[in-house]
């Protein structure tokens, strides 16, 4: 759980569906319209449940090999698995990425600024990322992968102005590829949240398998 104190262990899983459509406007210029409904359901400690259901549209320039997007969102946070509403939010995001290769390994690093609006006002706050995706083929089927990732929030606004989060995430999986739209992913990860505000801070590690597929 994500505690200072009394920490406690549990089993989780984590649903994340989504629907999209994709097309493009010029040869550089793509779009995607979608939906997305994901939820945390804990075994045990059922106060940390949660769920998101959110709704986007992404405009992205293909630029000598970069990306360039940006991405309006509309989303509905609650408490428990879609059992109360707690706020809604619209989300204004920038980022740019790029896929780079060297032999049969694939780094995929990725630049993200949001800004959110919410009619809640401890929820508004600046958001930046960055992470690097890195993905070592092993074999057609098999591959390493990891994602290391910082975040920085600062929040504009209520209860938490002032208030400063940063989170460092480090992991590693191994990946089996059953199909080109399904693959399973084991990994470890490692996440630390660090904070001006102290019982905002946490340890968190997680363990456990993912599969991904898509249709």
């Amino acid at each position: 759980m994500f505690s200072r104190d009394n920490r406690r262990s549990d089993f989780f899983y984590e649903p994340d569906v989504s629907v999209r459509l994709d097309g493009n406007l010029t040869d550089d210029l793509s779009y995607r319209i979608y939906a997305r409904a994901q939820y945390d359901a804990f075994a045990r400690e059922k106060d940390g449940n949660a769920a998101v259901a959110r709704m986007g549209a992404r405009l992205t320039e293909n630029w000598n090999g970069w990306r360039f997007s940006a991405i309006y969102e509309h989303r509905y946070d609650f408490d428990g698995v879609y059992r109360d509403l707690a706020f809604t939010s619209d989300d204004l995001m920038g980022s740019v990425a790029r896929d780079f290769r060297v032999n049969n390994v694939t780094f995929s690093p990725l630049l993200l600024l949001t800004y959110r609006f919410s009619d809640l006002a401890e929820a508004r706050r600046w958001r930046f990322d960055a992470l690097l995706g890195i993905e070592v083929k092993l074999d057609p089927k098999w591959s390493i992968v990891s994602t290391p990732l910082f975040e920085a929030f600062w929040f504009t606004d209520g209860l938490n102005r002032g208030r400063q989060d940063q989170i460092y995430s480090a992991d590693i999986g191994l990946k089996y590829n059953f199909a080109s739209n399904v693959s399973l992913t084991t990994t470890v990860l490692y996440e630390a949240r660090e904070s001006n505000v102290m019982v905002r801070r946490y340890r968190d590690l997680r363990i456990g398998p993912r599969l991904d597929f898509a249709f």
